[in-house]
Order: structure tokens, then C-alpha cells, then sequence
């Protein structure tokens, strides 16, 4: 697949990534419920149809993957690929606050937390999106799974990749582009987030995440915030922490 071939679509503050497939398009992720209305337009201006959105991969459950991703499958029966330990979730409309401590998701830093508290305030978002069901068309993963994007004529594999959460999965391909959604990370640099993720459950599986990431050929990491960067920042990071 040739980057031509990969269309990004920001909708502040998520980064959502078009790749072509065999008959249309495979979309990860979505961005907040609201930003509905901006994907459409978004995609009027590359000039693809809703429809040829033939897959949807949530790299995980939290609010501002998966806002409209109910809208998506019902306009268009999109297939969802998702891990197995998102599907509660999602079937649920189980909402993560990451400024409650009661969730188990911690703040990177007190700079995180202050301007993460500041910034949902002024926006109001309550973290609520509409449930999805996953039914048996859809594509549910355990661990890695090396046979479902060439099924669908994407060459990459898909990894679990957890620690911001335990149902994180990423995409490789075998050009080195990694599509990681929140296991790694470049925003609010000014808070020394150095690549992590702002709200994490486990260091140390995030750790675990970016290495496996590595290992299977990341050149490239494209986060759901931020811009792109160099795999070998992670490496850095690993090897200043000992890791």
C-alpha cells in the first residue's frame, strides 16, 4: 500500500486515518459524537463517499475514538474491528472520565491533569457517545491477529498493544507505518508528555506496547493526537528509562 493510499483526517483533537482496502476504504477511529458532521464534510472535500467506508477499527472503547462510531456502521454497515476486552464497553455506552480517579486511568503529570481539566470544562464534554453492538460480521481480536487486514487488502498485522488501556490494538504495515492510537502520543508536549499517552492505566504495559511496536517493524507512528513521528523517539525514550 502506497501513501497515497492513506488519507488523515483531523478532527480535534483526534486524528482519524483513511486506508484503502480491496472494495473502499478501512477507517480507524473516530473522533467525538459531535464531529460527526465535520467527518462528512471532511470527506466531501477528498471527494469518498460515506459508504465506501467498508471497515471501522476502534483502536479502543474511550469517547473520543468511538463518539460516532455507531452513526458510521448504521450509514453504512461498515464491519467493526475492535478488540474483545472494547465490546462491554461499547455495547454499554461505558463512559471513561479521565478526570475521575475512580476509573483506574491515571494523569501523566499534574500539567496534564490541570489543562486537561481546564480544557473539558470549557468544551462541556460529558464523554457520552452512542452504543455499539458488534454482531457476527464484525471482527473481534484477542491478541495479535496477522490475517484479518490481508484479508481485506491491507498489508500490515494487528497488534494489542495495552497500557493506556487494556483493550488498546494498533495497526503495522509493512512499510513501517504504525497507526497506534493512544499508546503513543505527540500533544501537550509542553507538559514533558515525551510520546506517552496524557491518561494511562500502565506504564509499564505502554512500555511493553511500544517496544512489540518496534519489534514488528514501526518506522513511522501516526498517534490518534498529534503528528507523526519517527519510531525511533520511542526507542530513545525506552532506552533513557532503561526499559
Amino acid at each position: 500500500m502506497g501513501k497515497n493510499n492513506m488519507q488523515i483526517i483531523r478532527l480535534f483533537p483526534t486524528n482519524c486515518f483513511l486506508l484503502r482496502t480491496r472494495d473502499g476504504y478501512l477507517l480507524i477511529d473516530t473522533s467525538y459524537h459531535d464531529k460527526y458532521g465535520l467527518f462528512i464534510k471532511e470527506l466531501k472535500k477528498r471527494d469518498i463517499k460515506l459508504e465506501a467506508i467498508k471497515y471501522l477499527l476502534l483502536t479502543h472503547h474511550h469517547c473520543d475514538h468511538v463518539g460516532f462510531a455507531a452513526e458510521i456502521v448504521k450509514n453504512t454497515g461498515a464491519k467493526i474491528i475492535i478488540h474483545k476486552n472494547a465490546v462491554h464497553h461499547l455495547k454499554e455506552s461505558q463512559v471513561i472520565d479521565p478526570l475521575s480517579s475512580k476509573n483506574g486511568v491515571k494523569s501523566l503529570n499534574l500539567c496534564v491533569e490541570i489543562l486537561s481539566e481546564i480544557y473539558f470544562k470549557v468544551k462541556g464534554y460529558n464523554f457520552t457517545y452512542p452504543p455499539v453492538t458488534i454482531t457476527e460480521k464484525d471482527y473481534v481480536v484477542e491478541g495479535d491477529n496477522y490475517g484479518i487486514l490481508k484479508e481485506i487488502g491491507i498489508d500490515g498485522i494487528i497488534l494489542s498493544t495495552p497500557g493506556h488501556s487494556d483493550d488498546s490494538i494498533s495497526i503495522v504495515l509493512s512499510d513501517g507505518r504504525a497507526f497506534v492510537g493512544d499508546t503513543a502520543m505527540n500533544f501537550l508536549n509542553i507538559c514533558h508528555t515525551k510520546y506517552r499517552p496524557i491518561f494511562v492505566e500502565n506504564f509499564e504495559k505502554v512500555y511493553g506496547s511500544w517496544r512489540k511496536i518496534i519489534e514488528y517493524g514501526a518506522k513511522i507512528i501516526y498517534p490518534a493526537h498529534g503528528k507523526p513521528f519517527s519510531a525511533e523517539n520511542l526507542k530513545l525514550q525506552l532506552e533513557k528509562k532503561g526499559k
